[in-house]
Formats: C-alpha cells, sequence, structure tokens
C-alpha cells in the first residue's frame, strides 16, 4: 500500500522522500509482494512498459509470462478436449470395420463454419472488451490525472507562498487517496481503512467519517470542495475561482463515480446472455473438433497400419493428417478459450496483478506530478517575475468584465 503526505503537517512523509528503497517505503510484506509480483512479469517488461519491437517479433513465440497464453484454465480445457478427442479416436479405431470409408472432409465442413462464425464473433467481443478497457483507463485514471494536475496547477499559481504549503499538502493527500479508495471500491476492499492509515493517507478522524459512508472515492472530492467553500466564506478565495474549482473537483468526482467513471463500467457488465451464450458456443464448437480430430486421426492410423492391396496408399500424407490434427485439437480451442479468459481480464483491470492498471506507477507518477507542480509555482524563474514587474499597459488596453442591466438601465431612462 502506498504512501502519503500527512495534511496536518507540512513535514514530508515516506512517501515524499524518493531516496527510500522499496523496503522502507512499502514494508518488508509488500516488498516482498511486489517481487513476487516482479517474477510473473515477462523479462522485457520494465515499470509497466513492454518492447513493442520485442513482442512483435519472432520472440513473441517463446513468450509465455504475462501473456494470455499464461492462464492455467486455458490448458486444462485443452488437456480435457485432447482426451475427448483420444476417446473418440479409439472408439472409431476399434469399432468400426473399415474407418477409411468415413468421409471426413464432410465430417469436417460443419465445424469449419461453425468456427469460421465464432472467431468472428470473438473478434468482435475482444474489441467492444478493449474499448471499455480503454475508456476505463481515460475517463477513469486519465480524467482523476486531470483533474488533479489542474487543481494543483491552480494552487499552485494562487497560493505559491509557503506558507499554504499545509494547504497544498492536505489537498493532495485527499486526491491520493481518492486514487486508492478507487481500486480498493473495485476490488471490494474498502470496507477495512486501517492501511491508509497507517501509511498516512487518511488520519483516525477520517478514517471514522468514511467508514460510515459507501462511494469513498467520491466522498473524497466532497471535502476538497468543501475546503475550498470554507475559504471563500473567510474571503480568501474569489467566487470567481472558487467556481472554477468546484468544477475541477466536480471532474473528478465524475471520474470516480457511478454515473460515467470507473464503476459505470464496472458495475455495469456486458449483457449475461450472451456472454454465457457466447462461451458455450466456445465449448460446444471445441468438443466438435475435438470428436473430428478424433475420427480423422482414427482414419489416419488405420491407413498407416492397412495394406496396400485394395489400393496404395501414402504413409507420408497420413503421417501429416495426423499431425494437423493433434495440432488443431490443441491449437483452436487454446485460442478460444485465451480470448475469453483475456476479455474477462480486460473487463475488470483493478486488480493487483501485473496485467492489471499499475495501481503503485499511477499513485507515485500523480505525487510527483503534484510535487513538481507545487514546486514550480513556489520557485517561479526570475525572468518571469522580471517579465511581470516590468509590464505596462495603457488605459483601455485591458477590458474588464462589464455586466449590464438592461431593464435597469431602461427603467432609470423612463424615470428620468
Amino acid at each position: 500500500m502506498p504512501h502519503g503526505t500527512d495534511g496536518r503537517s507540512s513535514e514530508n512523509t515516506p512517501l515524499l522522500v524518493g531516496s527510500r528503497g522499496p523496503a522502507e517505503r512499502f514494508g518488508e510484506d509488500e516488498s516482498a509482494r511486489l517481487q513476487r509480483e516482479e517474477s510473473f512479469k515477462p523479462a522485457h517488461m520494465k515499470h509497466g512498459k513492454y518492447s513493442v519491437r520485442y513482442i512483435t517479433s519472432i520472440c513473441s513465440l517463446f513468450e509465455f509470462r504475462g501473456t494470455a497464453f499464461a492462464s492455467w484454465s486455458i490448458w486444462l480445457h485443452v488437456l480435457a478436449y485432447v482426451l475427448f478427442s483420444g476417446a473418440v479416436g479409439v472408439l472409431v479405431f476399434f469399432s468400426c470395420r473399415r474407418p477409411e470409408l468415413i468421409d471426413t472432409r464432410r465430417l469436417a465442413e460443419p465445424v469449419v463454419y461453425s468456427s469460421f462464425i465464432l472467431g468472428f464473433m470473438l473478434v468482435f467481443h475482444l474489441s467492444v472488451a478493449l474499448r471499455r478497457w480503454w475508456s476505463l483507463r481515460l475517463d477513469t485514471l486519465g480524467g482523476l490525472t486531470a483533474a488533479v494536475g489542474d487543481l494543483t496547477m491552480l494552487l499552485a499559481t494562487h497560493f505559491p507562498q509557503e506558507s499554504c504549503s499545509e494547504l497544498k499538502a492536505l489537498v493532495r493527500r485527499y486526491c491520493l487517496a481518492s486514487l486508492e479508495l478507487t481500486f480498493m471500491q473495485a476490488q471490494g476492499t474498502d470496507g477495512v481503512l486501517g492501511g491508509l492509515v497507517s501509511h498516512k493517507l487518511l488520519t483516525d478522524d477520517e478514517k471514522r467519517k468514511l467508514e460510515e459512508l459507501v462511494s469513498k472515492p467520491q466522498a473524497m472530492w466532497v471535502w476538497i470542495a468543501g475546503i475550498f467553500q470554507r475559504l471563500a466564506e473567510r474571503g480568501k478565495l474569489s467566487s470567481r475561482l472558487l467556481n472554477h474549482l468546484y468544477g475541477i473537483c466536480s471532474r473528478g468526482r465524475a471520474a470516480v463515480g457511478r454515473g460515467q467513471g470507473a464503476f459505470a463500467y464496472l458495475d455495469t457488465q456486458v449483457p449475461f446472455a450472451y456472454v454465457h451464450f457466447l462461451s458455450v458456443m466456445v465449448h460446444l464448437n471445441s468438443l466438435a473438433i475435438a470428436g473430428k480430430c478424433g475420427v480423422v486421426s482414427a482414419v489416419a492410423l488405420w491407413n498407416l497400419q492397412r495394406s496396400e492391396e485394395k489400393g496404395p496408399i501414402s504413409d507420408m500424407e497420413n503421417a501429416q493428417v495426423l499431425l494437423i490434427q493433434i495440432v488443431l485439437v490443441m491449437g483452436i480451442p487454446a485460442l478460444y478459450h485465451a480470448v475469453l479468459e483475456e476479455v474477462a481480464h480486460l473487463s475488470d483491470p483493478f486488480g493487483d496483478k501485473p496485467r492489471d492498471f499499475q495501481r503503485r506507477a499511477c499513485h507515485e507518477a500523480m505525487r510527483r506530478e503534484c510535487e513538481a507542480l507545487q514546486m514550480a509555482g513556489e520557485q517561479p524563474p526570475l525572468e518571469a517575475l522580471q517579465v511581470t514587474e516590468e509590464f505596462e499597459v495603457r488605459e483601455g488596453d485591458l477590458v474588464h468584465d462589464v455586466i449590464v442591466l438592461k431593464a435597469a438601465q431602461q427603467s432609470l431612462l423612463e424615470s428620468a
């Protein structure tokens, strides 16, 4: 669990000290878990990014870790289909008097047609899952990061004084807590907030208040907006700036909300009947492929051992047919089940697995970005200060807002 900044003081907590190692920042248990996760990542993947050149080369044929084929569920299904195919082959080989008379081409036709239709449906299913995944990344993480960045920029610009660092640290801590709570709510672990307290993203009082609420990531944005509202009440914030800050807070809340944010997708799955229908089609088609391959393999084995008295027989051709059936009974079901497995993974990428959204990378990137913007506001370059001091305008160059009350103006003219 990442650390954070304690809003009650302007001192740096372990999260803000970049020189400390993972064991210090996350604790020994967390560090060990991170090392285990790294062991499941491909060797060419660094900082959550893979090498496009490597993965599109022929080396991809030898890559297994972190891919769609790394699931044991896929290969257990493949093993079941291979055993079923073998059982069908044995049955045909020993029960048929003349297996060579079986018309294998006609037997393969319906399997080929159903595989073609199912392949098209799976491609469409995968494209829908990819669009939903990208929307989650863009609307949730992207929208939240943009809102936090805009908020930090305005605070750094309007409150560059070091005396305001406590306010900016508090807002930053709430923003990071909103990110963490989004992942926790998606995983169903937002009922236990002790970890956020121990890592100083929440205080004990904040923890008690949050535990009574649902939609905890959105509640953080209510607290942020409340800070600005109280500042405006005390005359420390202009009404125009308050209105703009409200707009940013609304965008941040929407990014983690149920209307159009993360949980609009996570709570609204692809229709059950459609997913069930597609899964049944995959299993039935895989069984049909296994059955067809078993029959064709039995015919090929029969041809390999029978004599050529009734006609010439090509041992090479039958061996080739047998090899092709072995590849088909393993390859096609593996591909179809890999698509189903990948779609299931893409539907909920807010976990802690290496293939999910990089939670800690997002946290660290957001924290560094906030610190950089805050530092840029507190320490502007000398030339920027000099230019603004020397800049002069003539009367009338700047047009300020003018509010014209036509009805009032008309009444005044009539009274005059």
